[in-house]
């Protein structure tokens, strides 16, 4: 049986279809994944555990990370533009350089340290309360 990271590597239309045969609850682990420069748009990625995740530059376009875990996550240069990161948690993620224009992130737990100054944003993007 192929490993969530190797199903993901094939792209978001095999990760897709995988995901919704995945029985009811099941969430995909991705912790510690290497997945830097993957083009892992429109990918249904909600509730995943991608822990310490590496994915510098990768393509997260209009992804659906609502709910996911990204503690530790390296998203720096990552392109997340309108993705919905509602209630994901990012706490320790790098996200220097993402481009979060037009991300939704509304109840997204975010690091102390996180500055909106260090990454590219727009007024679409929906910040945490």
């Amino acid at each position: 049986m192929e490993t969530d990271e190797a199903v993901l590597r094939k792209g978001p239309a095999e990760w897709n279809a995988y995901v919704r045969l995945r029985p009811e609850g099941a969430h995909a682990d991705l912790r510690d994944a290497s997945l830097s420069g993957a083009d892992l748009s429109g990918a249904d990625l909600a509730h995943a555990d991608l822990r310490g995740a590496v994915l510098t530059g990768s393509y997260l376009m209009s992804a659906d990370l609502r709910g996911a875990v990204l503690d530790g996550a390296d998203l720096s240069e990552a392109y997340l533009i309108q993705a919905d990161l509602a209630n994901s948690r990012l706490v320790g993620a790098v996200l220097e350089g993402a481009d979060l224009s037009g991300a939704d992130l509304t109840g997204a737990c975010l690091d102390p340290s996180f500055a909106r100054s260090r990454v590219i944003s727009d007024i679409l993007t929906i910040w945490p309360d």
